[in-house]
């Protein structure tokens, strides 16, 4: 592992709880995939935003749950269960920023648990607070579908997925429920990301918030030109907030890519070159192995690929400590403590 990296590497978005619930799992035990415990430890990550995929059943897709909000509470305590037994000696739940370095310093895995979507909230705030006692430090505000808080960038035509159109498809816009959680995750202490928001949905939720905003997977509209991705506007406003954007290496939305480190290391230079890598992370979205591989980032055990790719792009060390992870937990203390 590198020397010169002193910061902990922090995946901001990964698939790690979900795929350790749904398999039967141990938390801490080889999942066969491309994200887990063993993997982590072996590539020197320290924390992984591990978010929870639950989609409402009346939104549409075939993956949806009658009953999200039971779901939800499921695989939390299943997290729970599992750092209270033989999990905790490799893992720990991560609620500030100090728990992060804890983990980094102990050679543990912090997870920072987030949710993948809002459907499960229903706009019901009360709901909102309860998963925060329960751990929850991130909320995605939608994913797919149009929620009770806002419009995503793909929407369901009864099975079949495809990209919102501002020409065809109602106005996505932040709703009043969507204001109140935002208002209400800035109070307590959340982050708020961004990621998945139609545009219009975007530039509300910026306008509503009061504290730095995050981008776990999103990448910049200008190497790509799709609504998944970000515009240099949107780039640009995101870290006007003091937040941050994190690439992922896996193509968002339909075609155009192929998975690949180099991929992800064309959108963070673009990135940084535009707005600072002060404001620059790493989303890996990895899930399974029903997944394409990242070429050259095979699973999450190869991070150090990142660091090597950042260096032979010119990268200086101390824009890549902040990119690996330093930005995250400067976002994440600020934000949350």
């Amino acid at each position: 592992m590198d020397n010169s990296l002193t910061a902990p590497i922090i995946d901001a978005h990964g698939h790690t709880l979900d795929l350790a619930f749904k398999s039967g799992s141990k938390l801490h035990q080889d999942l066969g995939g491309l994200t887990d415990v063993p993997l982590m430890r072996a590539g020197g990550v320290a924390a992984q935003l591990t978010a929870c995929w639950v989609p409402d059943a009346e939104i549409g897709g075939p993956h949806g749950s009658r009953h999200p909000l039971q779901e939800v509470l499921r695989i939390i305590d299943y997290l729970h269960r599992q750092l209270e037994g033989e999990a905790g000696e490799y893992a720990l739940l991560a609620t500030t920023a100090d728990h992060i370095e804890e983990a980094h310093k102990s050679g543990k895995v912090a997870f920072v648990l987030g949710l993948e979507g809002g459907d499960a909230l229903k706009g019901d705030l009360s709901v909102l607070r309860t998963l925060y006692r329960l751990g929850l430090r991130h909320l995605g505000l939608v994913h797919e579908g149009r929620n009770a808080l806002g419009t995503a960038t793909q929407v369901w035509d009864g099975p079949t997925m495809r990209l919102y159109d501002s020409e065809v498809d109602p106005p996505g816009r932040l709703t009043e429920a969507g204001r109140q959680v935002i208002g209400e995750m800035n109070r307590l202490g959340m982050l708020v990301d961004i990621t998945h928001m139609v545009e219009a949905c975007f530039w509300d939720a910026l306008e509503v918030a009061r504290a730095p905003v995050i981008a776990t997977h999103g990448n910049a509209r200008a190497l790509r030109d799709t609504v998944r991705y970000l515009s240099d506007d949107q780039l640009r406003a995101v870290a006007a907030t003091g937040g941050l954007i994190c690439p992922s290496p896996m193509p968002l939305g339909p075609g155009g890519e192929t998975a690949s480190l180099e991929m992800l290391l064309d959108h963070i230079d673009y990135i940084v070159a535009l707005v600072g890598s002060a404001h620059v992370g790493f989303g890996t979205d990895l899930l399974d192995q029903l997944n394409a591989r990242p070429v050259g980032l095979e699973d999450i055990g190869e991070s150090q690929n990142i660091v090597e790719g950042l260096q032979q792009r010119g990268h200086q060390a101390e824009a890549i400590n902040g990119i690996m992870g330093g930005n995250f937990i400067r976002v994440f203390r600020e934000v949350a403590g």
